[in-house]
């Protein structure tokens, strides 16, 4: 649909121009279907452009409205269809996973680039001035004394990205993080190390929506520039526990599940494997995925003993890959080698977990194999 231009190339269609004449035309007594027919001047039928802020005739200079242009930042997140409106929202001086001042930002939290309030750029000497003001304010006039916080912070938003972990675990992390700050009775010393039992604390809480390990977790702070330690995780959050009553939720081998499942299927040696042994990739993944929940479930927590539950769930799928080969009359896809590509498994580790688990395969043998032929 055509529709006329600004100074800044943004067009604007016929529903847009008419929500901005819509007032002009009723007053002066003009239809809409006139307008909206020639897009010309309703008093000389020149051509209407923009100037200063204003929509103006070019040839007799009459203004018709101002100019609304679209905001140059986006507030939130963006708009979808299976959602509610959520495009005009801010939670200024108040956001867990940052620092924030008092009041608003010069601009946008990360702006760069300055307009005035009717959409036109600043002159070279005023965008200067403001980005020097920004940075003034953005450092040690915001942060003032909660530089520790503020570091601390920054090193959660880096390790989130390291994680790809989404927003919910990150500012419940945050939240934690202020929380213990506020109420633990003994002062903290590490702030970085209390903020990654924080973080260790909201990924267990979340279940199989954040299925990462503690080992992970560590490595993306080390990654990130901070040495901290599995061992320092651990003991901190202990004295979490005993200090505010705050500890991390035990892990269960079904919270590692679907990511075990998905770096199976998504390794390319795999791929070629399942395909050469004639299966289709997602009615193999959907096959391996009952079954390894199947085999889950019956092994109860007493035998499974102290197991870690990630090395624990990587031995069923390779267990699980053999319950479906031998009921569906076909090779076996995976090896031992195979799967600790695939996971970072240890081949030993998975070979003692299969030890047991055969053992009680053995045991449920027609419940199991019911499971893969329905599957």
């Amino acid at each position: 649909m055509g529709g006329l231009a600004n100074k800044h190339g943004m067009k604007y269609t016929k529903e847009t121009m008419c929500m901005i004449l819509r007032v002009w035309s009723v007053a002066d007594g003009l239809t809409e279907q006139n307008w909206m027919a020639s897009w010309k001047c309703p008093e000389c039928s020149g051509n209407l452009v923009t100037h200063q802020g204003f929509i103006v005739c070019r040839d007799c200079g009459i203004v018709l409205s101002r100019e609304y242009v679209s905001p140059t930042f986006q507030m939130g997140e963006e708009q979808r269809h299976d959602t509610p409106d959520v495009e005009v929202y801010g939670s200024l001086g108040n956001r867990f996973h940052i620092v924030d001042g008092l009041g608003s930002y010069i601009g946008h939290y990360n702006d760069r680039f300055f307009r005035d309030a009717n959409g036109q750029a600043l002159p070279a000497r005023i965008q200067k001035k403001f980005r020097r003001l920004k940075l003034v304010y953005s450092t040690r006039v915001r942060i003032g004394p909660n530089e520790a916080k503020y570091r601390a912070l920054r090193a959660l938003n880096h390790v989130s990205k390291m994680l790809m972990l989404n927003e919910q675990v990150r500012n419940r992390t945050a939240y934690l993080y202020k929380k213990i700050l506020n109420e633990s009775p003994e002062k903290i010393t590490n702030n970085i190390l209390l903020v990654a039992v924080c973080l260790f604390i909201s990924i267990r809480e979340f279940g199989n929506g954040a299925p990462i390990t503690l080992e992970e977790i560590a490595d993306a702070f080390e990654r990130a520039g901070y040495r901290i330690s599995v061992r320092a995780i651990v003991r901190e959050a202990f004295r979490l526990k005993i200090s505010i009553g705050q500890a991390p939720i035990i892990r269960k081998p079904e919270d590692y599940l679907p990511r075990v499942v998905s770096m199976l299927v998504n390794n390319q040696k795999i791929i070629k494997k399942i395909k050469m042994r004639g299966w289709d990739l997602r009615e193999y993944e959907i096959a391996l995925r009952k079954v390894m929940s199947k085999v889950i479930s019956i092994i109860t927590p007493a035998k499974r003993g102290g197991r870690n539950p990630f090395i624990f769930a990587a031995s069923v799928a390779y267990a699980s890959d053999k319950i479906i080969a031998k009921e569906r009359g076909r090779k076996f896809v995976l090896t031992q080698k195979m799967v600790s590509e695939a996971t970072d498994v240890a081949e030993y580790s998975i070979r003692d977990h299969y030890s047991m688990i055969k053992k009680v395969i053995q045991e449920h043998s027609i419940e199991l194999q019911n499971t893969a032929i329905c599957s």
